[in-house]
């Protein structure tokens, strides 16, 4: 709700701060006295674009302050949360300067009119002849149905199913594109792996035949050395396992004279023990070993095949067991592409029924919900001065493919009006007469208030080409529109402006220094002043006095029909 406004330096106005309350308050004036610059002020802080002209002659500058009150939880709180701007209370700020540039805070922060343009789509919405109207919107007019039908979970339930079915046909898609490519890598692969298959090259081979290659090229030279090593260690006759053997006995005869030598002798027992050990594995080793003249030559034929193979993978044969793994990882990975491909066509299957079953159902409740709503608004029009005048909401089906099914279901919907006998209906975007769209707006609204997140509403001019008895009606409806919502009502009808629960008076005063206008708050006392003014006559009688008097007790008791 909208609590207070700070307007400087717009059109006419100087400077002025005005507070307000819940319920209907009216907005009355002579004809150019202003009363489309506070709506102009208001427009700022939606976010619409900002016109230099707007700026008070003689300033360089103009500037806006709106605050509001909004419910803890709700569209508002989550709007703000989102972006990061939450506070006890919104408080909006949009300067304006000569140069064109300007300035937006919300709670103090730096915003773009984008930001605030969609913020302020969750906190007023401007009814009147020169402005748009979310209902000509055939989005908004969807979800007015929705709501008033108790749609809005199955079209959000609609609107996931449909968003998943996008991403998995995006999914299939790619698959689709992607197949023949796969299929080609597939049949490389396969041929590949046969071949290495084929070859059977075992986990590091290439290393270990590597190493191979090198002993047995060496091979005199290794069993020389181990033959002579056997020799010194055991084999020969000063070997050095017999004279470990000699030291140990020597030292073993002073264990009388010296104690202390028990250590050194158990360690030489240990070294022989050793000795004789490795002198067997040497032994063992030169035994084992065959001269085999045809075994540097199948290694080094093994060896040729994996130096090839490596070279048709273009690899080093060092990476041979790396690459032979991801080759398999990647078959593997390509045989399940296949098979998510199949299952992505069942899961789009399922989903496309559940979609069409959920949005069969839409569909029937929609066509039923428009029945109620088109019957409940013609009534409400016919009685705001279109006595001929009728609604249809037309529920039309869309085909729709899976990739292509809309988040809202299978329906198109579209308000149509006729707003005189014989008229056919049209597309409620289509109306010529301004005023008549303003009434249907407000029918509309009086209708649906329950449903819409937004608090605050203008109506600018909502009485145009009306009077007498269908003028009070439209106050009437006003009035019980402001019951649940906070109504802002532009008019010069004091049948309507009797309505109001609160009344502010817009005048132009001329001074030496120039021309401004100022907003007032109308007490009591002259609020039946203003609306006796309105009802006409050179001069304010006390019989209009009492008249208007009259009118303001009325408006006070009276409702709706």
């Amino acid at each position: 709700m909208l609590t207070a406004l700070t307007i400087r330096h717009v059109a006419l106005i100087d400077q002025i701060s005005l507070d307000f309350a819940p319920g209907m308050t009216t907005l009355t004036g002579e004809t150019g006295a202003g009363k489309s610059i506070l709506i102009d002020a208001i427009g700022l802080i939606q976010g619409e674009r900002a016109n230099t002209q707007l700026i008070r002659a003689g300033e360089e500058e103009a500037e806006v302050i709106a605050v509001f009150e909004f419910a803890a939880t709700g569209p508002v709180a989550e709007f703000l949360q989102e972006q990061e701007l939450l506070d006890e209370e919104l408080i909006i700020r949009r300067t304006l300067n000569r140069e064109g540039r300007g300035k937006i805070w919300i709670n103090g922060r730096p915003a773009t009119a984008a930001t605030l343009k969609a913020l302020s789509m969750l906190l007023i919405d401007v009814h009147g002849q020169h402005h748009n109207q979310k209902l000509l919107e055939k989005r908004y007019q969807r979800a007015l149905l929705d709501s008033f039908g108790g749609l809005e979970g199955d079209v959000r339930q609609l609107g996931q199913i449909a968003r998943e079915l996008r991403r998995l046909q995006t999914l299939k898609d790619e698959a689709v594109r992607e197949a023949r490519t796969r299929t080609d890598r597939r049949q490389l692969l396969v041929f590949q792996l046969e071949e290495i298959d084929i070859l059977a090259p075992e986990t590091d081979e290439f290393n270990r035949l590597h190493q191979q290659l090198t002993r047995l090229s060496r091979q005199d030279e290794w069993r020389g050395t181990l033959t002579t090593q056997l020799e010194r260690l055991f084999d020969a006759d000063d070997n050095i396992h017999d004279r470990l053997g000699q030291s140990g006995q020597a030292l073993d005869r002073l264990l009388g004279l010296d104690a202390r030598l028990a250590p050194l002798v158990d360690a030489l027992e240990i070294a022989r023990i050793q000795v004789s050990e490795t002198a067997d594995s040497l032994r063992d080793a030169l035994n084992e070993t065959e001269d085999d003249p045809a075994e540097l030559d199948r290694v080094q034929q093994r060896l040729d095949q994996l130096h090839q193979l490596a070279r048709k993978h273009r690899i080093p044969p060092e990476q041979l067991d790396d690459h032979i793994a991801a080759l398999r990882t990647e078959a593997a990975a390509l045989e399940r592409g296949e098979a998510d491909s199949a299952s992505l066509d069942e899961q789009i299957t399922t989903q496309s029924r559940q979609y069409d079953q959920l949005a069969d159902g839409v569909t029937q409740r929609r066509l039923t919900a428009a029945r109620a709503l088109e019957q409940a608004v013609t009534e409400s029009i016919q009685q705001l001065g279109m006595p001929h005048g009728g609604i249809e909401i037309r529920v039309s089906p869309v085909e729709s493919s899976p990739e292509q099914r809309a988040e809202h279901g299978h329906d198109e919907i579209v308000f149509l009006i006729s707003a005189n006998r014989g008229q056919p209906k049209q597309p409620l975007d289509q109306i010529a007469s301004g005023g008549e769209l303003a009434r249907v707006s407000l029918a509309f609204k009086t209708l649906t208030a329950a449903f819409d997140p937004v608090e605050t509403f203008i109506f600018d001019e909502v009485d145009t080409g009306i009077g007498g008895a269908i003028a009070e009606i439209v106050g009437r409806h006003l009035r019980t529109l402001g019951q649940t919502r906070q109504v802002f009502c532009v008019t010069h009808l004091p049948q309507v402006a009797a309505q109001g629960q609160h009344q502010i008076q817009v005048q132009k005063q001329h001074h030496e220094t120039g021309t401004i206008t100022e907003i007032t708050p109308l007490t009591e006392t002259t609020r039946i002043e203003e609306i006796a003014r309105m009802m006409g006559g050179i001069e304010v009688t006390e019989q209009t006095r009492k008249l208007a008097q009259e009118m303001i007790a009325q408006g006070g008791q009276q409702k709706a029909r």
